[in-house]
């Protein structure tokens, strides 16, 4: 199984979606959603764009992202044991500057390395190049 997270239907969005279905038949978008409002624009968006592809929105009332989406993953594997692997494919701007990277990517980072030692769970890196 493939998961991207997302936060909206931006391009980078997209592009790591199709790359994940190029991956895998079973491909799912992952939201956490810190905004109710934010979530049900998505929610009435995705038909359109993504078709039958599967989004799984998380609510997260204290605005957390990383707990919710670490909790999805461990759930996973617990309710898909004969699962050999899952897949992680992260969405993530690369800046034209290096020092703009003190500012873009660090939840990326931080869930990676959250992600680095939970068995059966690969993450992969999708780069988006801002110019």
């Amino acid at each position: 199984m493939v998961l991207v997270p997302v936060s909206s239907l931006s391009r980078i969005a997209r592009q790591a979606l199709a790359f994940a279905e190029e991956l895998s038949r079973r491909v799912v978008a992952v939201h956490v959603a810190t905004d109710t409002a934010q979530a049900e624009e998505l929610r009435r968006e995705w038909p359109e764009v993504a078709g039958e592809l599967p989004l799984v929105i998380i609510e997260s009332p204290y605005r957390l992202l990383l707990s919710p989406l670490l909790a999805y993953v461990d759930a996973l594997r617990e309710t898909h044991p004969d699962d050999t692997l899952v897949v992680v494919v992260l969405p993530e701007f690369v800046p034209s500057f290096w020092w703009d990277n003190l500012l873009h990517n660090q939840t990326a980072l931080r869930l990676k390395a959250a992600l680095l030692y939970r068995p059966g769970v690969v993450v992969t890196s999708f780069p988006y190049l801002l110019r």
